[in-house]
Formats: C-alpha cells, structure tokens, sequence
C-alpha cells in the first residue's frame, strides 16, 4: 500500500510538473505572437506567470528589456536590462541589449561603455561593434568612429550598413575621396541606397 500511494504521488507531482511547463510554453509562444503584432504591453503581461526565480527568469528580464524598449519605456527598460546584467554579468545579450534604449535616450557614454564591454567579451561581435559605432556619431567623435567603422567593414565585408557608417565617419573627417570610396562600396551592396546616392551625386 505504501509503495502504491508512493506511487501515486509522484504520479500526481509529475503531472503537476507537465501542466505548469505547458503552461509556461503556451506563455511564451502568447508573448510573441502578441509582439509579432505589435501590442507589446500585451506581449509583456502574457509572461507575467512565469517564475521570477525560475529556469527563464534570465529569459523573462531580457525580454521585458526588449518589449519596454519597444513600448518607448526607455528608463524602464535600462532597468529591466541593469536586472539582467546583475543576474549575469557575462551575457553579451543584456550588455548589447541595454544599449537601445541608452541610444534613444542620448546617453552616448553609457551605450559606448556597454558596446566596449560587449565587445572584450565577444571581439569584433556585428551588434556591439554597430552600437558602439552610433554612440561614437553620437558624440561626434569621428576618429574613433571612423576606427570602429573600418574593424566592421573588415570583419563584415559584405555589410552595406557597415559601409554607410564608415562613410558618415569619413566625410565628418573631411576625408572626400575615402567617404566616396566607401559609399561606392555600399551601393555596390545595396544599389539604389538612398544616402549613399546623395552623397556622391554632390561629388
């Protein structure tokens, strides 16, 4: 009788188990097809049951960063993002995460610091590299931009976007033969980009 009640309970335990990560997933997908339709705060409150301690809790942080941001929420999402640094001060993903809203506030330094922690973490990584380029232009420093930028077309080679910010960097440098080399190199990659057309038509 002990091991039949034994039994039971661990039978009683594991379907509990089941319900709660099927319910967890139906969660989950609800987020995203809300997002996929833009209604972002209903996106956000559809992963409200999931366990702040639990095996998503990272997860949870990281997209309720990623949905205020989208909400135009930009302190709330610095916040979200600042949880998920402090949980895990090794993710790449909430260090290049933070920098959006940061970039939407003007806070140049503050997305530049966290583009070059990204980056001794994961070097030459597209977004870090990307971010920290528009935080550079940002602050007008278009040396360094222009620095940044040149790592980026060398690393991603066939990149157009990459291009058009070493182009903007070398044109603010006064540097007209490099700025029309390098929008030359972004409508070879994208024909018909519109900034790049402007610039060189003046030249």
């Amino acid at each position: 009788m002990k091991s039949i009640s034994l039994l039971a309970v661990l039978l009683a335990a594991l379907a509990l188990n089941t319900q709660a990560a099927l319910a967890e997933n139906i969660a989950w997908q609800n987020s995203y097809s809300l997002e996929t339709a833009a209604k972002y705060a209903e996106a956000m409150a559809a992963i409200d049951s999931i366990p702040a301690n639990g095996p998503d809790a990272e997860l949870k942080t990281l997209r309720r960063g990623w949905l205020l941001y989208l909400q135009g929420r930009y302190d709330e999402s610095i916040r979200e993002y600042g949880f998920a640094i402090q949980r895990n001060n090794k993710s790449i993903d909430a260090r290049i995460g933070i920098t959006l809203p940061q970039l939407a506030l003007k806070r140049w330094n503050d997305a530049a610091q966290n583009a070059r922690t990204a980056l001794q973490m994961a070097p030459n990584n597209y977004t870090a590299l990307l971010r920290l380029a528009l935080a550079l232009e940002g602050q007008k420093n278009w040396d360094e931009m222009a620095k940044v930028t040149s790592v980026l077309v060398t690393a991603y080679p066939t990149d157009a976007t990459a291009y058009v910010y070493l182009a903007r960097a070398k044109a603010w440098q006064g540097k007209v033969d490099e700025a029309v080399a390098a929008y030359a190199a972004v409508l070879v990659r994208y024909p018909g980009h519109l900034e790049a057309k402007a610039y060189l038509e003046k030249k």
